[in-house]
């Protein structure tokens, strides 16, 4: 699947989870706050060694987690798309779309995808939270030895229960981030969480 410098986004393109019991992180609460709600964005990619990041913003649809629908903007537009089990990233550009299966090794390169997913989180991370500048820090540490993410960090506003900020750096060194504002409602349906290639479009099966 072809995510990282163009889409690195999704080493990505998913991290909603939460541990279920008598009391439940913040970061549940913050999943569950985010379904059926839209964002705009902004994500930040540094290559190892630089200290320049490449910057993209869009908009975000959250559906019954993991269910995302990515709509980039500036500087290209792009457009990656999950139902739960397959994805779909979009290029109008080079009249390409890449479609995959997204298994349990492809979740584990994918922080989002744990946002809704309180067992594979609890399975493949060790999940830590604290207060920090009137905001809740959830940091994600990976139990792997050699794991394909090396830490995650979500930030989440107490008050409203939504993410704000995730940061998370691969095993190369890399160095993505996203920030979200603007929340709000947006009516959702499976058919938004599902793609199908214009003609003509290149159509690739990974």
């Amino acid at each position: 699947m072809r995510l990282p410098t163009r889409f690195t986004s999704f080493t990505l393109a998913l991290l909603f989870a939460g541990i279920l019991g008598a009391a439940p992180l913040e970061i549940d609460r913050a999943a569950a706050a985010m379904s059926g709600q839209e964002a705009s964005f902004t994500q930040r990619f540094t290559p190892k060694g630089f200290k320049t990041a490449q910057a993209e913003t869009g908009t975000v649809v959250f559906g019954t987690l993991p269910m995302m629908r990515w709509s980039y903007v500036r500087p290209e537009q792009k457009l990656f798309v999950f139902d739960g089990t397959r994805s779909w990233f979009y290029v109008p550009g080079d009249r390409q779309v890449i479609v995959a299966t997204v298994d349990d090794a492809r979740r584990r390169s994918m922080p989002f995808l744990f946002l809704g997913d309180p067992a594979r989180r609890d399975q493949h991370f060790v999940t830590r939270e604290q207060s920090r500048g009137g905001k809740v820090v959830t940091t994600l540490q990976p139990r792997a030895t050699s794991p394909l993410i090396r830490n995650v960090t979500v930030t989440i506003d107490p008050k409203s229960h939504r993410v704000e900020r995730i940061d998370y750096s691969d095993r190369d060194g890399n160095q993505t981030s996203f920030a979200f504002t603007g929340y709000h409602a947006r009516a959702t349906s499976a058919d938004l969480f599902r793609f199908k290639p214009p003609a003509g479009v290149q159509v690739i099966e990974e």
